[in-house]
Order: structure tokens, then sequence, then C-alpha cells
């Protein structure tokens, strides 16, 4: 399954007792998943969706569009429940054209339950795609967000608009997390021709976790 990436998280609480040095976790699960250009139907002036429209060269009908939703939805809900069967708790998705795709997704019959809420921003990818976070209040309680952009340029000078990143704090379980979610360059164009594209996104969220540390009086990465 290359579009998924999950990881089960154990938050510590307080020690039973020092004596016993024994701590309480409770579980979380966090995943990415690429939602592979998860477009609505309707034509959006301010995005790069024409292949993505019922007369468009993908012919993407409002039936593709829920054929498509009713696939998501059966895989997203079988991850993690053999761990929790409330699933994922956090779920960073790339390749969403806008919020409203999300909230369909979370609306159908088998995710509806977690209760699914979004953090997102419109970005200037020239493909008319972005990253969000989906999250599950019960476990996740978002503080501050921001979208941050990844300035980057063709050989010839010109700006090449791609996704931002997604940044998100908050309290997880009840302990404070950072969240990226990232979806950076592909390699168009050659992987070695499109590796500083890449780094220069890396960057970004190197220099955000330098900011993190300084704050923190922690050392220098």
């Amino acid at each position: 399954m290359k579009n998924l990436i999950a990881a089960v998280v154990f938050i510590a609480t307080c020690p039973v007792s020092f004596a016993q040095e024994k701590k309480q976790y409770k579980v979380g699960l966090i995943g990415f998943y690429n939602l592979e250009n998860l477009y609505d139907t309707i034509n959006d002036p301010n995005k790069n969706d024409e292949e993505f429209l019922p007369e468009g060269a993908n012919r993407y009908t409002p039936q593709v569009y829920i054929d498509k939703l009713s696939k998501l939805e059966e895989v997203l809900s079988q991850i993690g429940t053999d761990v929790s069967p409330d699933g994922l708790s956090l779920i960073g998705c790339a390749e969403i054209e806008n919020d409203a795709v999300l909230k369909d997704l979370s609306a159908t019959p088998k995710l509806k339950s977690r209760n699914y809420k979004v953090v997102h921003y419109h970005s200037p990818d020239e493909r008319g795609v972005d990253v969000a976070l989906l999250y599950n209040p019960k476990y996740f309680t978002p503080v501050f967000s921001e979208p941050l952009f990844v300035d980057i340029k063709n050989t010839d000078g010109t700006p090449r608009f791609t996704r931002d990143i997604l940044y998100v704090s908050g309290k997880y379980n009840g302990e404070t997390i950072h969240i990226f979610v990232n979806h950076w360059p592909s390699r168009r164009g050659g992987e070695e021709a499109s590796a500083p594209y890449r780094m220069k996104a890396a960057g970004v969220v190197k220099q955000k976790l330098i900011l993190f540390s300084k704050k923190m009086g922690l050392q220098k990465l």
C-alpha cells in the first residue's frame, strides 16, 4: 500500500509511583495517506482542475467521484482498527483539491462516527492540489496552524509553485505535539534534476525546527 504511512504512538502519562517507576500509556494512531487527485467535480477558476471535470480529459463525473470516495472510505476505515476501534486519530492527507472533498470523505458511512475535522489552507500549487490534516477531536485539539511556503524556482528563474507544508500544533491525548504534513515536489524531470526542490522543502521544515530549538533552549540542529 504505497500511499500509506502509519505509526502507533504511545503517549506517556504520569508515573504510577516513583518506587515502581511505571508509566501508563495511551495508544495513538497517526497516519499519512496520498489520496491521489481527490478533486471534486466543480470547476474552480482558481484551481487547475480542468482534467477532473465531467467534460475533462479524465471524464471525472459525479459517479467517478463517489466511487473514489467509497474506495478511500473502505481503506481508511480499516487502518489501525486491530489496535483501536477508532482507527487513525490523525491523518495527514496529500493531493486534495480543497477541504470540501475531505468533508465529503469524513461523512461517508464508515468514517462518519469518528467525527473527523479538517485543517487546510489553499496553496499555490500549479496542479491545484494541497495537503491537509484530518483529526479526531476525541484525541487531538489543534492550538495553532499555518501553511509554510516553499519558495522554489525553475532553471530559468521563474517561480515554480508547489504545495505548502502544513504545520499544526496542539494537544494529543493531553501532550503537546507538532505536526508537519509534507508532500514535497515530485521527481518530474528526473530525480537528480529535481532533488534541489525537495531539499528546499526540507529546508523549510528544518528552519521551523531551528526556531523551536532556540525557543526551547535546545542544542542547534
